[in-house]
């Protein structure tokens, strides 16, 4: 479900972001299809980034000793 989340509010930014820049570009056509794209890898990457720095599970020995 946050991947779900993640996607959506890079979708919702990346098209605000395009819009804006297109209208300070002189109006042109709006291309929706480059800010999914880029939503799209922006959550592959933060997936990768979770993927990466989970704490590996430490077994019940090592988590009884401090």
């Amino acid at each position: 479900m946050k991947y779900f989340f993640t996607f959506f509010w890079a979708v919702l930014l990346l098209e605000m972001i395009n819009f804006v820049l297109n209208s300070l570009n002189g109006g042109g056509p709006l291309n929706f299809i480059a800010p999914l794209v880029l939503a799209v890898l922006m959550v592959v990457v933060v997936a990768l980034i979770d993927i990466a720095i989970k704490p590996e599970t430490a077994s019940p020995a090592k988590s009884n000793q401090k």
